[in-house]
């Protein structure tokens, strides 16, 4: 939903962003390895409670996925060995940042948190794998509604609200309530779009 209807509106903006990067020397893959960094960064301060900082670190981050693509165009060098390494990257930059949100309602004594945060990574790789692996026998599969962009925005959107709230309603921030209904809502949709996949690529392989 978010490639298709927000991404070529900013494909202008990008375009101009990343012929300045590359001007200054400035690679794909170096923007890819300074997002992951950037991710890096919003896992400790979510892991740590410092939500709001967390939410826009992880908003920032996922910009990086955008930017990266247009900056490879820009340069004229849509390797396969930076796609890989942007795939890769984007694999781990995800696990880390559910990490920090595991770490986060640990520190709560939440179990149901902690069971969300797994669940969210995990169908997160799913959604991702059953792409990968379609994709190698030869099937186009991008349908479902939860892919990478979409998680990011939900997880960095519903990291800063938990953050902002807390210091009206204690409840929030003894619970980590609006974090806790975002990874359970990732969960959800995650594991959902996942066998969409499965299913769609399956009925493709048997025509």
């Amino acid at each position: 939903m978010f490639e298709a209807k927000l991404k070529p509106r900013l494909e202008t903006l990008l375009s101009a962003i990343a012929i300045k990067m590359v001007a200054i020397g400035v690679t794909a893959n170096m923007v890819t390895l300074f997002g992951f960094f950037v991710n890096l960064i919003a896992t400790f301060y979510l892991a740590t409670g410092h939500l709001i900082t967390g939410g826009i670190l992880t908003l920032l981050g996922g910009t990086f996925d955008m930017i990266d693509g247009a900056v490879a165009r820009a340069q004229s060098s849509l390797r396969s060995s930076g796609a890989l390494l942007d795939s890769v990257i984007d694999r781990y930059s995800e696990g880390f940042l559910f990490l920090g949100a595991l770490i986060y309602f640990y520190s709560l004594e939440s179990l149901l948190g902690i069971v969300f945060a797994f669940g969210a990574w995990f169908g997160s790789i799913l959604v991702s794998y059953v792409r990968a692996r379609a994709e190698g026998l030869q099937i186009t599969c991008n349908v479902g509604f939860m892919q990478r962009p979409e998680r990011i925005i939900l997880l960095g959107t519903g990291t800063l609200i938990q953050g902002a709230l807390w210091y009206k309603f204690p409840i929030i921030q003894s619970t980590g309530m609006v974090l806790l209904c975002t990874l359970g809502i990732l969960t959800l949709t995650s594991h959902i779009t996942a066998v969409h996949r499965l299913i769609f690529s399956y009925h493709e392989l048997n025509h």
